[in-house]
């Protein structure tokens, strides 16, 4: 079974997630995008949609090598 796309909001996430974002304060959301879907076009996860009205950030996850932390921000 391949895994899922796991989203915490931003203070619920694991402090390493948090820990990523450099956005000071306007996080709302946070989304590990496993391996197989990393490079795949998710709209509910891009910039202006509710995840992040204002951005969507991209970080490399600390732990999983293939995956991708995306924070979504309000400003």
């Amino acid at each position: 079974m391949k895994e899922p796309i796991k989203i915490w909001s931003f203070y619920d996430a694991p402090q390493e997630l948090q820990d990523l974002s450099t956005n000071g304060g306007d996080e709302d959301w946070v989304a590990v995008v496993p391996d197989y879907l990393k490079n795949e076009w998710i709209g509910w996860l891009e910039e202006g949609s509710s995840f992040g009205c204002c951005c969507v950030n991209e970080y490399d996850h600390p732990l999983h090598i293939d995956y991708k932390v995306r924070i979504g921000c309000h400003s």
